[in-house]
């Protein structure tokens, strides 16, 4: 499902300093002086993903699979930057230098005060992670992340009943094309009028998703 892919990004720093290769999303901004990757800052929160993929982490298949499949977990994402760090990278960062050990591991910058919340060892789970999320993000919101998110929840329920609703009504006017009887017109015309109408809820649905995540920073940034 579309609303469950997590978008991330790649950084060699998330420190503020020097002129700076910038990567935002998928692009990435070029700026004289530097070739570093370096994370630029908003109002969100960040979560850094650490490992090293290449030489594989212990955990790494249930933390890609279970964990970040986890259906709050996924969703809650949506209201962080998230990226991911070589370890190497991280224990150099001044943010994140000395901010736990254990790999692969989560840490949760608040962008007001750059505090750095650790989830490793037994505490990298989905309730787990998920309860870190819910800390870091009331600090940062004035919406409160479960809120959100069983709401998104429910809009995806909602989806799903909306998409199969839509195929139904599209076999039914495909098994009546070709026919010319007044009924099947009649019948036809119905059907396109409910099809129309159940595109408006999907593409009212669309939006309401999409605005859900426009949350409020309680504080302006200050790094």
């Amino acid at each position: 499902m579309a609303a469950l892919n997590i978008r991330w990004e790649s950084v060699e720093r998330i420190s503020k300093g020097g002129s700076t290769t910038v990567v935002t999303g998928e692009k990435a901004t070029e700026t004289e002086g530097s070739s570093e990757l370096t994370l630029k800052w908003g109002n969100q929160p960040v979560l850094v993903y650490v490992c090293d993929e290449a030489a594989g982490c212990e955990g790494f298949d249930k933390l890609e699979k279970v964990i970040l499949k986890d259906e709050k977990v996924a969703l809650g994402m949506k209201a962080f930057r998230t990226v991911k760090m070589h370890p190497d990278n991280a224990a150099l960062d001044p943010v994140l230098e000395g901010k736990g050990k254990d790999l692969p591991r989560m840490l949760l910058v608040d962008p007001t005060n750059m505090k750095v919340t650790v989830v490793e060892k037994g505490k990298l789970k989905a309730s787990g992670l998920y309860s870190a999320m819910k800390k870091v993000t009331a600090k940062v919101y004035k919406e409160k992340l479960d809120a959100v998110v069983k709401t998104h929840i429910k809009l995806l329920t909602e989806q799903d009943q909306l998409a199969n609703a839509a195929k139904v009504l599209n076999d039914k006017k495909t098994r009546l094309d070709g026919e010319s009887s007044k009924k099947a017109e009649k019948e036809l015309k119905k059907l396109t009028s409910e099809i129309e109408k159940v595109t408006a809820d999907q593409n009212e649905i669309t939006k309401k998703q999409k605005d859900l995540w426009k949350l409020t920073p309680k504080a302006k940034k200050t790094a």
